[in-house]
């Protein structure tokens, strides 16, 4: 299934570029990138390789981004658990827009990828939404929360700065290709500022909101009286044996990226609080009970996380 959205996805693409070559001339932008990753953190520690690749394709003042990711990584700690593990992920996602494109690509991707291919020497702009997926696999105790989830990004950018939107969920509906299951890490939403310094230098910063619950037992009843406001609302019951791992991420973040480097970093709180009245919103406003067993009487905690990346890359302007 996941192959086979894949595929028509590269396959659109390819068929709009060819239909622009024909037509007339079109401008072609894009980058490979081998990257090795070490991040530490008191939710997630590995040590990540991946590959990514990047490209555009654009007419006049329209234009299509798109991309694809492939990583490993060894770890020993995921989601807060500590558990040694190999894991492995992929990405794909799809903007069109208006612009001709041609700098800042992988910057709305900052929650997936935090290196950018970028060139100080172009100035043309691009202001597009789209579509994307991603999928994780995970082993052991972690491998029910190996999941697909969808993307929704959005970006904006004049010259040498950009602002993304990008929202990450689980549930599946038209073109949001998530897995449907409401549980692991069931909601991301990230707003960031990429600004470019000079010819090597790199600078984002922005906010991300990261929600994580376990696996509800659908065979109880929902009567869990955690987080039912006096019984006035359902809860789920949920399975063991990670039947408490909630949190909820509230943070701020930063990257510096120069020549083949870069650091990114995440500073916040892990708020069951604050994890549970976000997603109650939803769950309540938009009719989707019953909710989850959030421990709202834990003491918020400190949310940290450090990034360092070295990578090559290879740009290409036709």
């Amino acid at each position: 299934m996941l192959l086979n959205t894949l595929r028509k996805n590269i396959s659109f693409i390819i068929f709009l570029g060819c239909s622009m070559m024909y037509s007339q001339r079109f401008g072609a932008n894009g980058g490979l990138m081998m990257k090795v990753e070490i991040t530490l953190g008191n939710q997630n520690q590995w040590l990540k390789l991946g590959i990514f690749s990047f490209g555009t394709l654009n007419y006049g003042d329209m234009s299509v981004e798109s991309g694809i990711s492939f990583a490993s990584y060894p770890f020993l700690k995921r989601h807060t658990v500590k558990t040694q593990g190999l894991a492995y992920s992929y990405e794909f996602f799809a903007l069109g827009g208006i612009g001709k494109n041609d700098n800042l690509l992988g910057s709305s991707l900052s929650e997936i990828n935090t290196t950018i291919l970028f060139n100080s020497k172009e100035k043309s702009g691009f202001n597009g939404i789209g579509f994307g997926f991603s999928k994780e696999y995970l082993p052991k105790i972690l491998k029910s929360y190996g999941l697909r989830r969808g993307a929704l990004l959005m970006r904006f950018s004049n010259a040498n700065h950009s602002i993304h939107v990008a929202f990450y969920n689980d549930f599946k509906i038209g073109w949001f290709h998530g897995a449907g299951t409401d549980y692991g890490v069931t909601g991301t939403l990230n707003i960031g500022f990429t600004r470019i310094q000079n010819d090597n230098t790199i600078h984002q910063f922005g906010i991300g909101i990261d929600l994580f619950t376990a696996r509800p037992d659908y065979s109880l009843s929902p009567r869990n009286p955690i987080n039912s406001d006096d019984g006035r609302k359902n809860v789920w019951y949920t399975l063991p044996p990670l039947k408490e791992l909630f949190y909820g991420n509230v943070y701020a973040f930063a990257t510096y990226q120069e020549n083949n480097f870069s650091v990114h970093s995440k500073l916040g709180i892990n708020s069951q609080k604050a994890g549970a009245y976000i997603q109650n919103i939803l769950h309540d406003g938009l009719g989707l009970n019953p909710r989850f067993p959030w421990q709202v009487e834990t003491r918020d905690k400190m949310y940290i996380e450090v990034s360092a990346n070295t990578f090559i890359k290879k740009i290409t302007n036709d």
